[in-house]
């Protein structure tokens, strides 16, 4: 069951995860419109436009001479209830949803509807719920709300030329650091293509502990506005009989 420490990873890939695709750069943008700090507002402006988002991850955690390693798949999703559909039936003006199944090293759901945040683990037999609204401190999940954008909580860098990620491609990299000092993280790299895609993060804490995440069939804006039928299914899972249920 993760502890708050991968709760934040998690919050922190959400994030940065939901920043595509972007529009293609030209050979012409000039070097201010390459600053690290448009390309963060490029990255935000990007995420709040989004619809929906799905990808296979591989996940890495590397703490000194350990290394955990995890894969599955991810779906991000933003309901806007149709027009016609009156108050009484909305269960937000727009609902941002999100839900991470992984496969391996043991199989765990996390699913946030907006409201509660579910975190369920097969091997431990334990579901824990927590309101979500608790969470809005976070910068990450703030920034996942909506509620802030991406330069509030962090300040935008140039990634060190000794840190590059290689993945056969040409990818552009930006280095975000929290503007005030947190207690989960020290840095967060990104990756992406000159087409916006986020293909690899790194995630660095206080300790010199790296999260790495590689992104693969990345599919953007497949699910319509305003499907209840696509919603429910994300938000929905069967919890098996003898399932302890915490409530925090």
């Amino acid at each position: 069951m993760p502890g708050q420490k991968t709760l934040f990873i998690f919050l922190t890939i959400s994030l940065l995860s939901m920043a595509l695709p972007l529009p293609a750069m030209s050979a012409e943008t000039t070097g201010e419109e390459h600053s690290p700090e448009s390309l963060a507002i490029f990255l935000q402006d990007t995420y709040k436009s989004l619809t929906s988002l799905t990808f296979a991850f591989d996940q890495v955690t590397r703490t000194g001479t350990r290394e955990r390693r995890g894969r599955g798949e991810a779906v991000f999703y933003r309901f806007r209830p149709p027009a016609e559909d009156g108050p009484e039936n909305s269960i937000s003006a727009t609902q941002s949803v999100m839900r991470w199944d992984y496969i391996e090293p043991d199989p765990q759901i996390i699913v946030s509807d907006g409201e509660t945040l579910s975190i369920y683990t097969e091997k431990d037999k334990q579901l824990i719920r927590t309101p979500a609204k608790e969470l809005e401190s976070d910068i990450t999940y703030a920034f996942f709300s909506g509620s802030r954008d991406l330069l509030d909580d962090f300040a935008a860098q140039d990634a060190e030329a000794d840190y590059l990620f290689s993945s056969g491609t040409d990818l552009q990299s930006l280095l975000l650091v929290p503007r005030e000092p947190h207690n989960q993280i020290r840095d967060v790299r990104v990756w992406f293509d000159d087409k916006g895609i986020i293909h690899h993060l790194v995630i660095t804490d206080h300790f010199d502990s790296l999260t790495e995440l590689n992104f693969d069939n990345i599919r953007v804006n497949t699910l319509p506005p305003g499907n209840r039928e696509a919603l429910e299914e994300i938000i929905t899972f069967t919890i098996p009989p003898g399932t302890e249920i915490i409530s925090r």
